[in-house]
């Protein structure tokens, strides 16, 4: 970004933070109020001096410390507090009714940023005209996130956003269903119990919400108990949080898997083998560990390009699925080396019918983009409790019977 650009960027903040008509604030981590654009103070009267003097926020009409505490722990752990409507004080006395909203930030200084939209003439009118459901509709249809409110297991009402969310044409497909509706029939009766035990805490739930046409997305879920016709109902939050969700899923998988063949990576196969080795010590089990490699694969990168050497990994890799068992585990180290957990052998002939066979499968040619590839491949076998008693010392030992493999190719060695 040029510096032109981020003295633009910076401008058009100091604009908005200056003359928007919401009052906007920044808490820092001990709670003390750090900033205060001119509309808090037009809504509120109260200044920056006022919040030096205290690390309480002066202008709640109704919060004890713990209350408080539990706020800013919230914010630490990235919670927001999503639009509702409560009461704040001015400071000349007078309360206000505001529509608050908080998001937690855990940058710099800044804890968490509220943002109070003085509200009081709206709730007035609310109070006089006695149609609360009207008023509130009016409230939640600026809500982005999807409102539904539910009353003895039923959806009572929806705002526009909650129609989207889960792919219904009209508010009538939605209102009478059961807020079960929402997830998979298995999940029916845990789900109504976690919405309605977390509407004290307001802290949120992660769910799979499953659409009108069977598609399911993830959700960020926050519930509330309010009053609505006077009724005690509970008002259910919904954010689509499905990008996210599957963003952080992908960076799980990669952090465990091998990119280009989608076997393990040597982290999550070290994790794994670890946790069967401690196994067969307890059960007195056999194991064995292949190392595998690719005899003379750079001349096929040299020869076809690497494209075709990757397609070529992709390959092998289904090749060794195919021909190991269901119990065994596999990974690819990097380059043209594999690793594979032979998981429950009975002796060593097991390990040598396994080897014998990936031996004589990759030795068949494939063909990738009418070239015709031939290649065969190199094993070292090690195996438990033999050969060592550990995962790394069998891993180091298959690697050398592996060196000895490579001397005539496409063969099999034991660790001796």
């Amino acid at each position: 970004m040029t510096i032109k650009q981020t003295n633009i960027d910076q401008n058009i903040l100091e604009l908005v933070w200056n003359n928007t008509n919401d009052a906007i604030f920044t808490i820092g981590y001990d709670g003390q109020i750090l900033s205060a654009n001119p509309a808090f103070t037009s809504i509120l009267g109260w200044v920056q001096e006022d919040f030096n003097k205290q690390n309480y926020f002066p202008f709640f009409s109704n919060i004890s410390d713990e209350e408080h505490k539990q706020m800013l722990a919230s914010f630490r752990e990235g919670y927001d507090i999503p639009y509702y409507v409560t009461k704040r004080r001015r400071k000349d006395g007078i309360v206000l009714d505001i529509l608050a909203s908080y998001r937690a930030i855990n940058k710099g200084e800044v804890l968490a940023v509220g943002m109070y939209k003085d509200f009081t003439e709206q709730m007035e009118i609310q109070r006089k005209l006695q149609a609360s459901e009207d008023c509130y509709r009016n409230l939640v249809e600026f809500i982005p996130d999807a409102i539904f409110i539910e009353k003895n297991g039923q959806i009572t009402f929806v705002n526009q956003p909650a129609i989207k969310l889960v792919g219904a044409a009209s508010a009538e497909e939605v209102l009478g269903k059961p807020i079960s509706q929402l997830v998979a029939k298995t999940e029916s009766l845990d789900f109504i119990k976690r919405i309605r035990d977390t509407s004290s805490t307001n802290k949120p739930i992660i769910e799979q919400i499953c659409r009108f046409d069977g598609t399911l997305i993830w959700g960020e879920i926050i519930t509330m108990k309010i009053k609505f016709k006077d009724d005690d109902v509970l008002q259910i939050l919904i954010r689509d949080i499905t990008a996210k969700k599957n963003y952080q899923q992908k960076l799980e998988y990669l952090a465990y898997h091998d990119p280009l063949t989608g076997l393990s990576n040597r982290r999550y196969f070290t994790e794994q083998i670890n946790s069967v080795f401690k196994q067969a010590h307890k059960e007195n089990k056999k194991l064995g560990i292949m190392y595998i490699d690719i005899d003379k694969f750079k001349m096929i990168n040299d020869s076809f390009g690497h494209e075709i050497g990757d397609q070529f990994l992709k390959q092998f890799a289904i090749l060794l699925k195919e021909n190991v068992r269901e119990a065994d585990i596999l990974c690819r180290i990097g380059g043209d080396e594999f690793l594979v957990l032979l998981n429950g052998l009975k002796d060593m002939n097991d390990a040598a019918l396994i080897a014998s066979k990936l031996n004589k499968e990759s030795q068949k040619p494939v063909m990738i983009s009418n070239n015709k590839i031939e290649a065969s491949s190199s094993i070292g076998i090690a195996l438990f409790p033999q050969h060592g008693i550990d995962s790394m010392t069998l891993i180091q030992r298959s690697d050398e019977a592996l060196y000895r493999a490579k001397k005539t190719r496409n063969t099999y060695i034991f660790y001796e």
